[in-house]
This record gives structure tokens, sequence and C-alpha cells, in this order.
């Protein structure tokens, strides 16, 4: 859809034609809402033609009237995103007639702080704030290496000491907001939640401040639109949406891979295992989201060392607040066929640790040589069939170097030779 709107007067020079034909910019959005939600609080900047500033920007910012925003910290509230001809040209989020946004040339600062203000009480429980946001530094600008806007949410009530006490999930910062080919409206913000009150008191104000968490120079230009203050009736939208999880056997080993539709909050994943996928779990690997992300992201683990026979595994997934929630589990039975060793730490310091997975019981010897081939030490390791770790004995009084380790069954069969080095 295309909207048409005229500037009424020329804004001395802002380098914008007096009639504009604006497509509607795309969005990103990771519905940072809830079901039913209550929109307690929003600020769409309302409409018009003319710059102006506004009550709710702190002093870090200095509003400019006219001209281009070419100074670190200015910013104005207006009707389209070209406010420097590099810039991107959009109209606002919200899609009003000749409707306003807040357009920044940014710096690290906090920038906007309003009072919400309900005097029959807030009641404790999940809430959300979130805003639309387009960086508008067209795809280019400032490479190779653009500043990013990176917005940090602080969301806080009036407690009975009149003193502000943070909620918890404040505060929230999201993911640095990329350049794109043309103008993208993302939607970002947190879940956050009141607590409850031991004497009943329920407070009437909520302030919402914004900062920005990157410093000025080039990029960093962004402006803003529809924030937005809602209550979750029915609790705070869930932090990751997880649209596949499987497990493959591949080699001695099994492969993990997980997909994600959107992401809020989200800290980091641990793919835990268990022998009967009911008790006895244990954290193999642990990888870190994308905190926030609208977009598909794709995830992979490895087990070099799983249990013999069937193995099942799930993922654990942590909010940054701590919070978190367990996936589906999923089970893959391996074959183990050969043997397969690993060195715990290359370089090792006082302690060589090897990983061995074997496809039987049986015995073998390891061997670590230096580069002449003369023997340095030697072990014999009963190994069951399965993973298992073993350590060599005195090697912490090697001198720094590089060796190197073989593995042998009791045929003298060769089954690992690499290196090592010692630090």
């Amino acid at each position: 859809m295309k909207k048409n709107f005229t500037l009424s007067k020329t804004i001395s020079g802002l380098f914008l034609p007096i009639f504009l034909l604006l497509a509607a910019s795309p969005e990103i959005s990771a519905q940072v809402t809830c079901n039913n939600a209550t929109s307690i609080f929003s600020e769409d900047f309302g409409t018009g033609t003319t710059a102006s500033s506004s009550p709710d920007v702190l002093p870090g910012l200095i509003y400019q009237a006219s001209g281009p925003l070419s100074s670190e910290g200015s910013y104005r509230i207006i009707n389209n995103t070209q406010q420097k001809p590099e810039w991107q040209v959009s109209g606002d989020h919200t899609g009003n007639t000749d409707g306003n946004m807040m357009v920044i040339n940014g710096i690290d600062t906090s920038f906007y702080q309003h009072v919400v203000t309900d005097n029959h009480g807030f009641t404790s429980g999940d809430y959300t704030v979130s805003l639309y946001i387009m960086n508008v530094d067209a795809a280019g600008v400032c490479s190779p290496d653009p500043l990013l806007p990176q917005i940090k949410f602080t969301v806080e009530y009036l407690d009975e000491t009149n003193n502000w006490v943070s909620l918890s999930g404040s505060p929230f910062t999201a993911a640095g907001v990329p350049q794109s080919s043309s103008p993208t409206w993302v939607n970002i913000g947190g879940k956050f939640t009141l607590p409850s009150s031991q004497t009943g008191f329920f407070p009437t104000q909520m302030r919402i401040t914004l900062a920005d968490l990157t410093a000025g120079g080039c990029g960093n230009d962004f402006a803003i639109d529809d924030i937005n203050l809602s209550q979750c009736p029915e609790g705070a939208p869930a932090p990751v949406t997880l649209t596949s999880f499987s497990a493959n056997s591949k080699g001695n080993g099994v492969a993990l891979a997980w997909t994600t539709s959107q992401e809020l909050n989200n800290s980091y994943f641990q793919v835990e295992r268990s022998p009967n996928g009911s008790s006895d779990w244990s954290t193999i690997s642990t990888v870190m989201g994308a905190g926030n992300s609208q977009v598909r992201r794709d995830y992979s683990s490895f087990d070099a060392s799983p249990l013999s026979g069937i193995n099942y595994y799930r993922l654990k997934q942590v909010d940054l607040d701590g919070r978190s929630t367990y996936s589906n589990t999923v089970a893959v039975k391996t074959d183990l066929q050969k043997m397969s060793v690993s060195i715990v730490a290359n370089p090792f310091y006082s302690t060589l640790s090897v990983n061995l997975t074997s496809p039987s019981d049986q015995m073998v010897t390891a061997r670590l040589v230096d580069i002449t081939g003369k023997q340095l030490a030697v072990e014999k390791w009963s190994l069951n069939r399965g993973a298992s770790t073993k350590n060599f004995a005195n090697v912490n009084n090697l001198q720094q170097g590089m060796y190197i380790l073989s593995v042998a069954n009791k045929n003298g069969e060769i089954l690992y030779n690499g290196k090592v080095m010692k630090q």
C-alpha cells in the first residue's frame, strides 16, 4: 500500500521534496506482545508536517527545528525519516496521514522517559514494553563497520517509600538494529514482572526510560515510533519459539540441530543428555542465543562422546533474567563402529586428558613421544564400550613444545596418532 502526503511548507535545509510518494515500509516483528494484552500506554508522536519537540525527551538530546540532523545527539519529531540527505526516505510506522515519529542522530545517552499513572494501581504480574525502530542509514553507509543503535529499556515502579524500583527483567537491552537496503521497521522490547506486595500496596506510577548504548559517530542514526506498555493477563510471551529440534547419529557422535522463528530476551541454550529420558540429565554444551530476533535462526551442537545405545536429548533455554524452559525430548541410537579419540585440552598444561569412545570393551596402550621418537610416557587403559576419559600421569614436568600421542589396541594396530602441545 502507498500513502501520499504533502508538506504544507518547506522546512529550511531538510533536503526534502515538496511532494513525496512514500511506499509503506516493511517491518520485522517479534510480536513483543502477549495474548489478550491490555494496552496501558502508547505513544505515536501524533501527526503534522512541521518539526516539533517532545516533553518526554531527556537533556541528553538537543532539539533541532530545521536543517539536516548532522550534530550528534540532535533530534526532532517529524513525519519523514530523511533528516539527512543519505538517510532512508520513509513515513512513520503508525501509518497515519502525516504521522510523526522521533528521528535521532544518536549518542550514548538516556534520551526518553515517560511516567504512566494509573490511579487504581498497577496489579502484580507480567508486562511488556516495546517500540518500533528503524535504522535510517541505508545499507553500506559507514561501511565496513557502521555503528548500530542499541536500545536499553528500563521499567520501574514507584514504591511505598517513593523510590523508583526496577521490575524483574529490567533493564533489558535489545540487539543492535542492522542497516537494510529499504526502510524497515523492527519491533523490539522486553517482558517485565511487577512483584506482589506483602502489604497490599499497588503502585500507581510506572516509569519507562529508553537509552541509546552506542556512541556517536558514523552510524547510530534511527527513528522510533509506537512505544507501548501492555499488561499480560495470561502471563508474559514465550521467550523463544522453537520450530524444530533434532538429533542424528554422525560417525561415532551425535549431531544436534534446532531452529527458532523468534527470540525474546534469550540468553543461551544448554544441550542436555540422559541415558533414560527421565533422569540423570547432564549438560554437554552451551550455545549462546540471539537475545532478540525476529527471523529464523539455526543452531547446532555435536556430542562427540555419546553413551552406548539410546541417547536422549533436550534443550534448556535460559532468559536474560534467569528464567528457563525445556524443549521436547528427542532420542537417537548410537552404533559405535570404530574408536574415536579427542584431546580434552590442546595445548595442555599439567594434565593431558583424553576422551575415548570405544565400540567394544578392550585394552589399549597410549604412548607419548617427543619429535625425535623418544618415548616419554606410556599408559595401559582398560576401556568399556562407549565413552570414557583417561589421564596421563607424570606429564607435568615435560618441557613446553610439541609431542606425539598414539593409541594402539592389543594387536598393535594404531587407532589414533596426533600432535599435542605442552604449555
